[in-house]
């Protein structure tokens, strides 16, 4: 799954889902998913956190958008080609 992040201050959630309803995954930590569909949409951390996480495929657009890292890579398949520093 891509995640695109952005600034949490300014950002809205805009799709015909609304707010995402969050789950939370860690202590401080949680996932949203779309209220009428459940799919991931998103993740966040909670307190002072700058950055909302976006699945890039819940996105209208993303074309645009290239990976720059990728996490848990040690855990990938083999055939998925390796992208930028490793969270």
């Amino acid at each position: 799954m891509s995640w695109v992040d952005f600034p949490r201050e300014g950002f809205e959630w805009t799709g015909p889902g609304g707010e995402p309803v969050w789950y939370n995954t860690f202590p401080d930590s949680q996932r949203g998913f779309c209220g009428v569909c459940g799919s991931s949409v998103g993740a966040q951390d909670d307190g002072d956190a700058k950055l909302v996480g976006v699945t890039m495929m819940s996105l209208d657009d993303h074309t645009g958008l290239v990976p720059e890292r990728q996490s848990f890579r040690p855990n990938a398949v083999p055939w998925l080609p390796i992208v930028g520093a490793q969270d």
